[in-house]
């Protein structure tokens, strides 16, 4: 068998792909920086920009050999509307645009119902809010029949069928959670048909690749929409199942751990009311509980105050700083809200290496309360993978390794992107090792 599994992942930061062989080996990897066009605080995407890129990064990691099987995983809540010839009606807005109609949604459908319903904090990310906001403001969207997850959407456009996937339509706050199908009360409050299928189950078999306008390379192979981008990267590594627990460490922290249904909506309630979403996972028969925190932006922030601006550089601080004491007595770092802190308590012999054991630590602790309300509600996790590229700070590394005595770490670069091809060698009917059999390890792989 001599073609790649195709994995894409539509990121925020950037468009990746990468190819694995059967065996589970990276064969290899491209990226483009996503194509945002931002002005006064707000970001937007064309759809057909993005179609573009990703073409271009599968077609370079599929090479000569060609793909057997892609599957594209990416950015939940993002998404675009289309009319009944599949054409686009209005830019993709960013999930983390600010725009959305929230107020319409606690009015006409009530904070508690929404939560409980669709396993959402009501808030301007899920993409119900976005689509009420394009409603009143670009009434040409009115004509839309259709609306698809980024994922989807470039699914489609490289031939494939029209379908909703389960953990990206669980992010939209169109899906009914508890019976897994679309809520008819979110697309009256719209005055819109039903924009969603029937949902499937990630790695379900979408179609095949056509098109003239398709590079050659990726022609005839199976297609399937992977996901929704945090819980496929925690299938890549092997933990997508029930107990398990991802810690990812990116620029936002994000806690993704799977339970076997059925959660109670006093459960569901309890977990969106501190800010927690609860959806369909990409493993069929599984629930994503997903809470996330801003460790990586912060420690960036901080590791800039200080001068520490290059990876080789912070990767030093971290040293440095192991050998300071993990308490200070008065120094802490104070959140103003929005994402803005505060450095307090500042004393005498206050060092660098101090400061940045502080704010490790307390990114941590903070880290340590979210999975600990996780647990109460759902039970106790029993296992966990933590991955990401701020687990190469010694500082945050060991202080993970507190946090989480038995974790596994991994050396996959991108598992998103990774755990994306996985599930297109489902789609393709390629026998691949299981998640837990490769590039899972006891230790750190330094870059």
């Amino acid at each position: 068998m001599s073609g790649l599994l195709v994995g894409i992942d539509v990121g925020t930061t950037r468009v990746k792909a990468v190819a694995v062989d059967p065996r589970g080996q990276v064969c290899g990897e491209s990226e483009r920086v996503t194509p945002w066009r931002r002005a006064g605080g707000r970001a937007e995407v064309d759809p057909m920009a993005l179609v573009g890129l990703t073409r271009t990064v599968a077609a370079e990691v599929a090479g000569e050999r060609g793909a057997l099987g892609i599957g594209v995983t990416g950015m939940a809540e993002t998404g675009v509307l289309v009319d009944g010839h599949d054409r686009p009606l209005a830019p993709a807005i960013a999930w983390y645009d600010p725009r959305g109609d929230v107020e319409t949604i606690a009015r006409e459908l009530g904070e508690e119902t929404f939560e409980t319903t669709t396993g959402l904090p009501l808030t301007v990310l899920p993409s119900l809010a976005k689509l009420l906001w394009l409603r009143r403001n670009h009434p040409e969207t009115a004509a839309a029949v259709r609306f698809y997850s980024v994922g989807e959407w470039i699914v489609r456009r490289f031939g494939g069928e029209p379908v909703a996937e389960l953990s990206l339509a669980s992010r939209t706050g169109l899906l009914e959670l508890s019976r897994a199908r679309p809520w008819e009360d979110a697309f009256g409050l719209l005055g819109s048909p039903l924009l969603l299928p029937e949902p499937v189950v990630a790695g379900t078999v979408a179609g095949r690749a056509t098109g003239d306008d398709l590079p050659e390379a990726l022609r005839g192979a199976a297609l399937t929409v992977a996901g929704h981008d945090h819980q496929v990267a925690a299938y890549g590594v092997g933990a997508a199942l029930d107990g398990a627990l991802f810690d990812s460490l990116g620029t936002a922290e994000a806690l993704v751990r799977t339970v076997r249904p059925p959660l109670a909506p006093r459960q569901v309630a309890a977990l969106t009311g501190q800010g927690m979403s609860v959806g369909w996972g990409v493993v069929a028969g599984h629930l994503c509980v997903l809470a996330g925190l801003w460790t990586g932006l912060t420690l960036h922030r901080v590791a800039e105050l200080l001068g520490a601006t290059t990876t080789a550089h912070r990767r030093a601080l971290g040293e440095q700083a192991l050998a300071a004491p993990a308490c200070h007595p008065t120094l802490r770092l104070a959140s103003e809200g929005d994402g803005h802190l505060s450095v307090v308590g500042i004393t005498d012999g206050v060092t660098p290496a101090i400061l940045w054991r502080t704010a490790v630590e307390a990114m941590v602790a903070e880290s340590g309360r979210l999975l600990d309300r996780i647990d109460a509600l759902t039970g106790p996790h029993r296992e966990v993978v933590v991955g990401g590229g701020w687990l190469h700070n010694p500082a945050l590394l060991d202080a993970k390794r507190r946090q989480h005595p038995g974790m596994r770490t991994t050396a996959i670069a991108e598992p998103g992107a990774y755990g994306a091809a996985l599930l297109a060698a489902s789609a393709a009917g390629v026998a691949v090792p299981a998640p837990r059999q490769r590039e899972v390890t006891q230790h750190v792989h330094q870059p």
